[in-house]
C-alpha cells in the first residue's frame, strides 16, 4: 500500500476512535435543560433516530429510546473503539517501521495478536459492566449449565491471552525461518571450498581455501641478498605484523 493509504487508515481510524469517546463521555445530544446525552448507535445506524423522532418521543414520553445517560458502555460502542484504535496503530506501524516483508508465518501470527486484543477489549469492558444495563458482568451460567459469576470476561479474557501467546509465536517462528532462508540463500552462491568455512570468513582463510598460496611467484614472494636478510612483500594474512604463514617476519 501506498503512504497515501496508510494516511487514509490512520485519519479513519482516529476518526472512529474521537467520535466514539465524545459520543460516551460529552454527548451528541443535549435536552432542553441543557443536559447532554449519548446517542444509541445502533438505533442511529438502523435510521429510526432522526432529530424529529427524537423530538416527538421526549414530547411524549419525556425520553427516547435513542438516547443514554453519558459513559454508558454497549458492545458497538466497544467494537468501533477497537476498530478505530486497530486502525490507527496499523497505520503508524505502516509509516514509521522498517519496509521488510514479514512472511506468511509471521502476518498470521500478527493477525491472532490483533484477534486477541479486540476480544481483550470486549472481555475487559464485560468485566467492567460496560455492555449491560444494570452495570453487571455477563454469568456465563447460561451457556455452561452452572453458576459462573464473571464468567464470560474470564472466559474472553483467557481466549485473549492464548491467541496473543500463540500468535507471538509464530511471529517469532516466523522470523527464524525467514533470517535462516536469507543466509542459506546467500550461500548458495559460494563455491565447494568456501562452503566450510565461517560466515564471516577473512581474506586469509579464502586463499587458503582456494589454494591460492600454491600459485605464488617465488621471484615476487622473497629474495635474498649477500646479508640473509628477506625482502620481500608485506604478508597479507597479518598486514606486516607477523604471523604463522610468514614465520612472523611480515614478509612472503
Amino acid at each position: 500500500m501506498g503512504r497515501t493509504t496508510h494516511v487514509a487508515k490512520l485519519a479513519v481510524g482516529l476518526l472512529l476512535t474521537v467520535l466514539t469517546m465524545w459520543n460516551l463521555h460529552i454527548g451528541f445530544y443535549q435536552m432542553g435543560g441543557g443536559e447532554m446525552h449519548k446517542l444509541v448507535l445502533t438505533m442511529v445506524f438502523s435510521g429510526s433516530c432522526s432529530e424529529t423522532a427524537i423530538r416527538a418521543d421526549i414530547n411524549a414520553a419525556g425520553i427516547s429510546d435513542c438516547l443514554q445517560p453519558l459513559g454508558t458502555w454497549e458492545p458497538i460502542d466497544v467494537i468501533l473503539l477497537s476498530i478505530g484504535v486497530i486502525l490507527s496503530w496499523r497505520a503508524l506501524r505502516a509509516l514509521f517501521s522498517s519496509n521488510r516483508r514479514r512472511s506468511r508465518t509471521e502476518r498470521q501470527g500478527k493477525n491472532l495478536q490483533r484477534l486477541g486484543m479486540l476480544v481483550a477489549f470486549v472481555g475487559v469492558a464485560d468485566f467492567f459492566g460496560m455492555l449491560t444495563d444494570d452495570g453487571r458482568p455477563m454469568d456465563a451460567g447460561e451457556l455452561l449449565g452452572f453458576p459462573f459469576p464473571n464468567g464470560v470476561s474470564l472466559i474472553l479474557l483467557t481466549t485473549a491471552l492464548l491467541l496473543s501467546l500463540i500468535g507471538g509465536s509464530m511471529q517469532r517462528r516466523g522470523r527464524r525461518s525467514s533470517s535462516g532462508s536469507t543466509s542459506s540463500g546467500t550461500r548458495r552462491f559460494l563455491g565447494p571450498a568456501e562452503r566450510h568455512l565461517p560466515g564471516d570468513f577473512s581474506v586469509g582463510q579464502l586463499r587458503k581455501a582456494l589454494m591460492l598460496d600454491a600459485f605464488e611467484d617465488p621471484f615476487q614472494v622473497s629474495t635474498g641478498d649477500d646479508w640473509g636478510d628477506s625482502v620481500g612483500r608485506t604478508c597479507h594474512y597479518c598486514n606486516g605484523a607477523g604471523c604463522d604463514q610468514c614465520d612472523n617476519t611480515g614478509y612472503l
